[in-house]
């Protein structure tokens, strides 16, 4: 009877031996899914302020700002029907008042301010300008009389510029002096379309031009008629010599001696 309880204890050893625990189920379990509501509460990532601000981004430590349609610069855009349809620019002379002085006067060897401004029809304005003038027919000094210039005043200068000094004794025809006349014209134009082209194009201005005289000072005065080098503060000193030479001469002729 021992014997026989003995290889029983045996038996059930060697069959707890070869029958290995299995090991847990590796499988999630339904309660161990994350459900719908936990999955889409899932927390994002929080966007800075420059990142929630349209069109501004801080990028190492520096914010660069993108420019918005409404912020970029606008150029005027011209159809076919522009060209076709659209008016002429023009140069209005500022320098001299045309509207006060039709024919204004400028005194030989002297510098003559030019101004001017571009009408509202100018939406092409120049890249550049050139100014000539022509003389008088009558001056037989034109070495062409078809030319519409004989000298150039100023040749390709820049068209944002709205004022020109003629300086008449170096800015004048080659070898022929001015002399005082009546008749001369100035012209003003694009460069790029030349003074004969009155149809430039649409926004473009046309040539523009002006009579003037020119005349010789004789008496040295200023255009405002006061004589050059007069110095105010010496007028009274010098009527007092006038009255003593005056005084003097009056009593010489009297015979009465100073």
């Amino acid at each position: 009877m021992r014997i026989a309880n003995s290889q029983r204890s045996e038996s059930t050893t060697t069959t707890n031996r070869s029958s290995p625990t299995p090991p847990p189920n590796s499988r999630t379990t339904d309660s161990q899914r994350p459900t719908d509501t936990e999955a889409n509460t899932r927390e994002e990532p929080t966007r800075t302020d420059d990142e929630r601000t349209d069109g501004a981004r801080e990028t190492d430590g520096t914010r660069t700002t993108k420019t918005s349609e409404s912020q970029k610069p606008t150029t005027p855009s011209f159809d076919e029907s522009y060209d076709i349809t659209g008016l002429a620019g023009s140069a209005e002379m500022m320098t001299p008042n045309l509207m006060l002085i039709p024919t204004p006067m400028f005194v030989i060897g002297t510098n003559v301010t030019l101004g001017w401004k571009y009408s509202n029809a100018t939406l092409r304005p120049p890249k550049k300008i050139s100014i000539c003038g022509k003389f008088p027919k009558d001056s037989k000094k034109s070495k062409d009389p078809a030319a519409l210039c004989d000298w150039d005043i100023a040749v390709n200068i820049s068209g944002t510029l709205r004022k020109y000094t003629w300086d008449t004794i170096t800015k004048g025809a080659p070898g022929i002096a001015f002399s005082e006349d009546k008749g001369y014209l100035l012209y003003l134009y694009d460069s790029d379309f030349g003074v004969n082209n009155y149809m430039p194009g649409a926004g473009r201005i046309t040539p523009s031009q002006f009579w003037f005289n020119m005349y010789n000072s004789r008496y040295g005065s200023t255009n405002q008629g006061v004589q050059k080098g007069y110095d105010p503060s010496a007028a009274h000193s010098l009527s007092v010599q006038i009255w003593i030479v005056a005084t003097a001469v009056i009593l010489g002729a009297l015979g009465v001696g100073m």
